[in-house]
């Protein structure tokens, strides 16, 4: 049972919404109107976002080592990428220079097309250099002789806030300066356009764009670069620039290892060349000196030994030199993205892995510091890396130092014990072993050095990229933004949420009584007629007028429900009154007299509002005397009753404004005279003023049989019920009826835009013709 009724309250709320939203249907669709015309305006002039993607395969996996592979090689090779650093890579000031090499991002050329601002790019009938005047916007307006130009600039600022104009007729191809700008002007095209306008980005400046990088799938090593313009063809070539410069940079970050390699190689060259020149040179000079001209098989077997050791000792002292350079680098922390390490021996992959590690490391903290602080938790996470990572390679350093000095240690007494050997020989012989033992070691380190360089050069020649670009960037044929379609209809559904949202706001604020239940649920006085909205311009007797009508019904209505209000026959005084005026009181006892005259009772309207009279116009009478007269003994009451055109319906008008209108009402003839009058008519009305302005309404409701209380849908407020509620608990006010008057009904007699109909037992039905 219950779940019944809570069925019932959901569908009277939903049928209420429903009928709010149909009361505020015209401010509703003004507000979808107005938010559709917005959001199209917007869609319209919002320029349009073309995307263009290119994708690159990046070579993410290290190729395998054996023991037998030259230490050269790995250093040469790249190593594990990680794709986010790829990204970064990609999205980094530096690459956007170099693809803006390629790319004119910088020059800006508008027009005006169908009121819409377009960038022209290589379609420009003109082009700009500039040495000064960056980030203004330039207006240029074409003369007619062609050979000059008309420039402007409005409210432009400089570097220190000042504001500047310029507006001058100029010739093409000449210098322009100013305290402002400097540009010069080339006419390359004829002029389609009334005017243009151009803006040229400071190139100091590198402005990344809009790039996004994204790997295709989770796994995958293949990125997607992608670029948005609203430039169709610049989206499409800068993508490309993008993926050609990430792939050439690659390329050249590869082969610096290479040149770095070579550089010191070619440095040790020309150092042990020369060496090697003047030893030969001693060697000859001894040989004629002394005549000595080769070593004996004991003196050239000590002289092999120390010259291998030698060799070994120097590749010792160069390795060490290198080591020491690297430890001074990394402890000094400065320009370690860039370090190269070269010429180390095969003991130290793991060392170059990493310096390898560290650069990567280094190379992200630094692309996400163009964004983020220290304080970022990924930087923060890259700096403990970078600081984890200088200490293993300190570490490794020093144990890689120990251990050649340890190696060096035994090779020096290695060398002296032979050298004692030497010693013992006589000194010709020796002095020419030693000469010849530094002629041999130089040539080793000579042949090994060539060797080196050799493999070298071939590396750097050979080298290319492990990246390689899959697809280059198509022209985009339509934009990604903004959704035309998209925003329009996001702007009529927002229009028609708040046009819904102010309905209902409306409503709420709205505290005046637009249905029966609003009145029936504050009160116990019943509602004894519901009276449908009478036009402003209809007869002022509608009833009469038109006898089928719904307004006709619902008064014949109201006429049955007054009878079933008094317990005897008999003439009856019926009182009609109201809060306010407007109420529609006047009019509501007019035709009142009207329905009453059509069942043959006679009936008489007195009008008591002698402050603001309105009742003689609506039967177009004069109002010469009435009630003012008759109550202050002016005049009988035969000289004020005035018959009208209409059967059975006589008015006894205001009559003149009098001062005391209230001292009148009250005074005991106006009792004598209803007696009266309840003698000579059936039915005696009285039009009474507003009870919520003075209180002549009340003292008139003491002398009735029947009291009507006026209510007016959507203008009488919900607190006048109050004041019924009053009136209904005083004892001497008889038989009190509520009519809320000024219905709105559909063209079949329905009510509509408030509440559900008219209630059992005054509803209305069907109505064929109003004119009638």
């Amino acid at each position: 049972m219950n779940s019944n009724v809570n069925i019932d309250e959901d569908e009277i709320d939903i049928k209420e919404i429903y009928h709010i939203l149909i009361r505020y249907k015209w401010m509703i669709l003004i507000i979808i109107f107005i938010f559709s015309i917005a959001s199209a305006y917007y869609a319209y002039f919002k320029p349009n976002i073309y995307k263009a993607t290119a994708t690159v395969e990046v070579g993410l996996e290290r190729r395998g080592y054996t023991a037998s592979n030259d230490i050269l090689s790995m250093a040469m090779d790249s190593g594990r990428m990680n794709p986010d650093t790829e990204k970064a890579i990609i999205q980094s000031r530096f690459l956007a220079k170099k693809a803006s090499e390629f790319v004119d991002r910088r020059h800006h050329y508008y027009t005006v097309i169908n009121f819409k601002k377009i960038e022209l790019y290589k379609n420009t009938p003109f082009k700009v250099g500039m040495n000064k005047g960056f980030d203004t916007e330039f207006t240029l307006y074409p003369t007619s002789d062609d050979k000059h130009y008309r420039l402007v600039v409005k409210n432009a600022k400089d570097k220190n806030g000042t504001k500047w104009s310029f507006d001058k007729v100029l010739p093409f191809d000449k210098e322009i300066i100013t305290p402002y700008f400097h540009i010069n002007i080339t006419k390359v095209a004829k002029f389609e356009y009334p005017s243009y306008s151009f803006l040229i980005n400071n190139p100091e400046i590198v402005n990344i764009g809009d790039v996004q990088v994204e790997q295709t799938s989770k796994y995958s090593s293949i990125l997607a670069i992608s670029y948005e313009d609203n430039v169709p063809l610049r989206a499409k070539e800068y993508a490309n620039a993008l993926a050609h410069a990430y792939i050439q940079q690659n390329i050249e970050k590869k082969t610096q290892e290479a040149t770095k390699k070579l550089e010191f190689i070619d440095k040790q060259l020309k150092y042990i060349t020369q060496n090697l020149r003047t030893s030969a040179i001693k060697i000859e000079d001894f040989k004629k000196k002394s005549n000595t001209v080769s070593l004996s098989a004991k003196a050239e077997n000590i002289i092999k030994q120390i010259s291998e050791q030698d060799a070994k000792l120097s590749e010792l002292t160069i390795r060490e030199e290198l080591l020491n350079n690297l430890y001074k680098s990394v402890r000094k922390g400065k320009r370690l993205e860039s370090l190269v390490v070269v010429g180390l021996g095969s003991g130290e992959a793991s060392l170059i892995e990493m310096v390898k590690k560290l650069q990567d490391a280094i190379l992200k903290k630094k692309l996400l510091r163009e964004d983020y602080t220290e304080m970022y938790p990924e930087v923060r996470k890259l700096t403990k890396t970078i600081v984890q990572l200088k200490k293993m390679i300190i570490s490794t350093i020093k144990n890689m130092k120990r251990t050649i000095k340890e190696q060096k240690t035994l090779l020096q007494k290695e060398i002296a014990k032979q050298q004692k050997l030497l010693d013992q020989l006589p000194a010709d012989e020796r002095m020419f072993g030693q000469l010849q033992r530094k002629f041999a070691v130089n040539e080793k380190i000579y042949s090994y050095l060539l060797e080196k360089r050799s493999e070298t050069a071939i590396i750097k020649a050979s080298t290319v990229s492990k990246n390689r670009i899959i697809d280059e960037a198509i022209l985009p044929k339509k934009p990604v933004k903004p959704k035309k379609k998209l925003i329009v209809l996001v702007g009529i559904i927002l229009g028609m949420i708040l046009g819904v949202v102010l309905a209902l706001i409306r409503n709420y604020m709205d505290d005046t009584i637009k249905t029966e239940e609003e009145i029936s649920s504050h009160t116990k006085v019943p509602i004894i007629g519901m009276i449908p909205h009478i036009k402003e311009n209809a007869d002022k007797l509608n009833v009469l007028q038109h006898p089928k009508s719904a307004v006709a019904e619902s008064f014949r209505n109201l006429r049955t429900n007054l009878q079933f209000m008094v317990q005897y026959k008999g003439a009856q005084v019926i009182s009609v009154t109201s809060t306010i005026s407007g109420e529609g009181k006047t009019t509501l006892a007019v035709n009142l007299s009207a329905i009453m005259s059509i069942a043959n009772k006679k009936t008489i309207i007195l009008n008591l509002d002698m402050r603001k009279p309105t009742l003689h116009d609506k039967f177009d009478i004069t109002n010469g005397k009435g009630m003012s007269s008759l109550l202050s003994g002016n005049a009988s009451l035969n000289d004020v009753i005035q018959s009208t055109k209409y059967d059975n319906i006589d008015i006894i008008t205001s009559g003149p404004i009098p001062p005391n209108p209230s001292e009148l009402i009250q005074s005991p003839m106006m009792e004598k005279i209803l007696i009266k009058l309840k003698e000579i008519y059936d039915v005696v009305i009285l039009d009474t003023p507003p009870i919520g302005l003075v209180t002549d309404a009340r003292t008139l409701m003491h002398f009735a049989d029947i009291s009507i209380y006026v209510l007016r849908q959507g203008y009488s407020k919900k607190e006048f019920i109050k004041s019924i509620n009053y009136l209904a608990s005083v004892d001497e006010i008889k038989s009190l009826g509520i009519v809320l008057n000024d219905i709105k009904m559909d063209k079949k007699g329905y009510s509509y835009g408030y509440g559900y109909g008219y209630g059992y037992g005054y509803g209305y039905g069907y109505y064929e013709d109003d004119k009638k």
